[in-house]
């Protein structure tokens, strides 16, 4: 692993790779956006383009589905999500590359993630910020990608925390073709599963137990050729917990949910649903014997990458016996 200069006047505070791996946009608390293009033949990484986004700290950004396009999802303190567009047109470095398509502006609070749906789903995104919503959004016209609607709403949080006190949310969606559209959310150290329902809500299906102190980071990992779907989090409290989730058959007997634990479109169910999914803690790990910041499962679900506040990326796999363990530490300077 090789580090190189972003540029950026401050914090870095998320990367993300392209579909193809042959991009990576960046986002600061300058400001700006930055996406870096890979040169083969010296595989090092060269600007594309680099602009001035939002009024305040950008902290998240996503990729949309190449299916739909060069498209990219920003998310900032600003209380604001953008979607820009590349134009090839325009040439690289001069800051006009990468337009922008629209503003979502319906949230009360400052903005922490901003994820695409996955593209069976549609041109769909959903982001959540410190009012404690979910909004998810969808694109109403696929040949004019700059109108956008608020379709659903979720108050995942009763009460919306204090600005003065340090907050942390993540979500991540399940990218499986063959379950229900489902999505994680972790709030600041509660986590839970949201899916949708035939009538077109979504609620509250399942709750990740076991945390104690902010949710730095979410992942859903892609159940490739698994009957059970994995989800990964990092902790404030230096920890990776990884949890098994699966979903029952129709006609299995189900416990239903409280009214307290459920929401939907922001507002309680009149009557509990009935969840499918079991939810278990499969392992924990302190590895990093310090805040862990983020967690990703690869393609295939098969190995988990986490890093924190130690300056080392762990990966996980699992054994034949069904456990957890880390296989390999990287650092900027050697691998061990």
């Amino acid at each position: 692993m090789q580090p190189f200069n972003t540029g950026h006047e401050d914090t870095v505070h998320d990367v993300q790779y392209d579909f193809y791996g042959r991009s990576v946009a960046t986002c600061s608390s300058d400001q700006h956006i930055k996406v870096f293009k890979l040169d083969r033949e010296s595989t090092q990484w060269v600007l594309n383009d680099s602009w001035r986004a939002h009024d305040s700290s950008i902290v998240s950004l996503d990729w949309a589905s190449p299916e739909y396009g060069r498209l990219i999802a920003s998310a900032s303190y600003d209380k604001t999500v953008k979607i820009w567009e590349e134009d090839p047109d325009q040439e690289e470095c001069s800051g006009r590359r990468w337009t922008r398509l629209c503003t979502l502006n319906d949230s009360k609070g400052s903005l922490y993630c901003v994820k695409f749906a996955p593209a069976h789903l549609g041109l769909r995104l959903a982001c959540i910020g410190n009012d404690g919503m979910v909004r998810i959004y969808d694109a109403l016209d696929p040949s004019n990608l700059r109108s956008w609607a608020l379709t659903t709403e979720i108050n995942v949080l009763p009460v919306a925390p204090a600005n003065n006190l340090q907050s942390a949310f993540g979500l991540s969606w399940c990218i499986s073709r063959f379950s229900a559209e489902k999505l994680a959310v972790c709030a600041l150290d509660q986590a839970y599963i949201y899916q949708r329902a035939k009538d077109g809500n979504m609620y509250q299906a399942g709750k990740l137990p076991g945390h104690a102190s902010l949710i730095r980071c979410i992942s859903w990992a892609p159940s490739i050729g698994r009957s059970y779907h994995l989800i990964a989090t990092g902790c404030k409290d230096g920890k990776v917990r990884i949890f098994k989730v699966n979903e029952r058959q129709s006609g299995e007997s189900t416990p239903a949910l409280s009214d307290d634990e459920m929401t939907m479109d922001g507002a309680k169910s009149p009557k509990p649903r009935q969840s499918n999914l079991q939810v278990e803690l499969l392992s924990e790990h302190d590895d990093h014997k310090s805040e862990v910041w983020s967690v990703s499962w690869n393609l295939t679900g098969t190995i988990l990458s986490s890093t924190g506040e130690d300056g080392k990326v762990r990966l996980w796999k699992s054994t034949y016996s069904k456990e957890y363990k880390c296989m390999s530490i990287i650092t900027a300077k050697q691998n061990i």
